[in-house]
């Protein structure tokens, strides 16, 4: 038996009664950036240094599709604690960070306020705090399946603990779903 499709294609039944397929799998994140161009990264340069309880990265999401933060990495050059939040009551400020279209075939732009040195939030509710060696890269969110979820207006911060002032790098990945 056969299950007529789209355009004079065909899905085949087993004499199961079931029905006989195949399939690709990818994660997400790909079939987001191949299929939809609408993964990007926010990349804050190194040479910046940050000041005790400093928001080394903000980003807002200012789009209606939900913003899935994929991952986050950060370098510090000294021993600190790196704490993810959500900022109560944020007024975006700092030096402006553009989201880039990791699917160079497109020209989508990110529907994304994001922010380096962000001075205009206060630590809202914590979602994690992460211990980071001196002169150690760091990757948060790196297992499959463990992404946050930004909806419309929803911010996320990266905030460097106290100690000496380090200098600060790293990345923010992430892709719209809509």
């Amino acid at each position: 038996m056969q299950i007529n499709g789209p355009n004079g294609n065909f899905a085949n039944v087993t004499d199961e009664n079931k029905l006989s397929v195949d399939g690709v799998m990818e994660p997400e994140f790909l079939h987001y950036n191949d299929g939809k161009a609408t993964a990007y990264v926010w990349d804050f340069p190194s040479g910046y240094t940050a000041a005790n309880s400093d928001t080394i990265m903000f980003i807002r999401n200012n789009s209606d599709s939900t913003l899935h933060i994929h991952h986050i990495y950060v370098f510090c050059s000294s021993a600190s604690t790196l704490t993810l939040h959500t900022p109560a009551n944020p007024t975006a400020s700092g030096t402006e960070v553009t989201g880039r279209n990791l699917n160079l075939t497109s020209g989508n732009v990110a529907e994304a306020s994001a922010y380096q040195d962000e001075e205009g939030n206060s630590p809202g509710n914590t979602l994690h705090t992460e211990y980071i060696a001196a002169n150690s890269p760091l990757t948060l969110l790196k297992e499959d399946g463990y992404e946050i979820i930004l909806g419309k207006n929803d911010c996320l911060a990266i905030d460097v603990g106290s100690g000496d002032a380090p200098t600060t790098y790293g990345h923010i990945v992430g892709y719209f779903h809509d």
